[in-house]
């Protein structure tokens, strides 16, 4: 944050968010360490998705523990991007660490997190089923869409999208399903840590912290977060300074 001489007021500008890489590097770096200490832990456990936050989260452990004491986790569902498991092994070989697959899938089909979402899904579009796919999506007010009010957007087997405005119940029904894989996720990645003595490692930023853009006893459940102070921007520059492969730092 800048001051104005002339008006001696705060003016914010993109230098505001401008950091020393190399010196927020050691410095979470330490942070970890210390508090590995106070919980008496000698390792981490995280979920690696391919994302930046997760990619620069294991970077960080890895330097603050060796490769050696961090272990991620693959843990796919239904729904989700074989892309991501690609780019999650590629980080996980960059850097060294042990990783294995944990496919969630069957616990989210026997809990009935699917069939849930889809029973509030069709209350909107009744045809909805096998070979559908649909997500929430806010509007871009700087697009002229006015308030960012959630929407529905469902593609049917044919390829067609179709965008729907939903009632409050169904919006928090399908949120509520949705947010069951977060928590999930979660569970295992404490069997583990359990298991190896490890603390488990959270990767949301502050943007997200900002926003309540995370899920509560779900990805915003840890013992340590080393990211949770820096925001998108940071986190993307921080990448650079560690290693992140440059196919990862290129995705949006």
């Amino acid at each position: 944050m800048n001051i104005r001489p002339d008006q001696n007021r705060l003016v914010f500008s993109a230098d505001t968010l401008k950091i020393d890489e190399a010196a927020e590097a050691d410095r979470i770096v330490a942070g970890l360490r210390g508090q590995l200490r106070s919980l008496r832990k000698r390792g981490l456990v995280l979920g690696l998705s391919g994302g930046i936050d997760s990619s620069v989260s294991v970077a960080l452990a890895v330097r603050a523990v060796g490769a050696k004491n961090v272990f991620c986790l693959f843990m796919p569902e239904n729904d989700s991007d074989p892309e991501s498991l690609r780019l999650g092994r590629l980080v996980a070989e960059t850097f060294g660490v042990e990783a294995v697959v944990e496919d969630i899938g069957p616990t989210l089909d026997a809990m009935g997190c699917y069939q849930r979402r889809d029973a509030f899904i069709r209350e909107l579009v009744p045809d909805y089923g096998p070979g559908w796919a649909s997500k929430i999506v806010i509007a871009n007010a700087l697009e002229g869409d006015g308030y960012n009010i959630s929407s529905l957007v469902v593609q049917d087997p044919e390829g067609k999208q179709t965008k729907l405005r939903m009632l409050p119940s169904v919006y928090l029904g399908i949120v509520a399903a949705t947010n069951m894989k977060q928590r999930t996720r979660k569970q295992i990645e404490y069997y583990h840590a359990d298991r190896l003595n490890f603390a488990v490692l959270g990767t949301p930023n502050r943007l997200e912290y900002d926003q309540g853009f995370f899920v509560k006893n779900g990805d915003g459940a840890a013992d340590v977060k080393p990211i949770a102070h820096l925001y998108k921007s940071q986190v993307y520059a921080l990448a650079g300074h560690l290693g992140i492969p440059e196919e990862i730092r290129r995705r949006p």
